[in-house]
């Protein structure tokens, strides 16, 4: 199934809007550097980063609501059960 550039800019756009929402601080820039590099590793073409770069840059400069980040106990909570919220 082809995917619209709509769906790859609203991905980015999303995933740096809830990083920046609900993450610690810290893990912010790591989460998002991450999840760049399995982009740009996984995305087989230009025409669907093109749209994608838009997005992540429309996350990073847009307003994203109010920050409620979860705390570090339920950051190690998750990394102990085998979801690591920077991954």
């Amino acid at each position: 199934m082809a995917r619209h550039a709509a769906d790859y800019r609203f991905t980015a756009r999303n995933r740096v809007w809830l990083a920046k929402r609900r993450l610690p601080a810290p893990l912010v820039p790591v989460y998002l550097g991450i999840w760049l590099l399995l982009t740009l590793a996984r995305t087989p073409s230009a025409r669907g980063l093109t749209p994608w770069c838009a997005g992540f840059l429309e996350g990073v400069r847009t307003p994203y609501g109010p920050r409620r980040p979860m705390k570090w106990r339920t950051a190690w909570a998750m990394t102990r059960l085998g979801r690591p919220p920077v991954i």
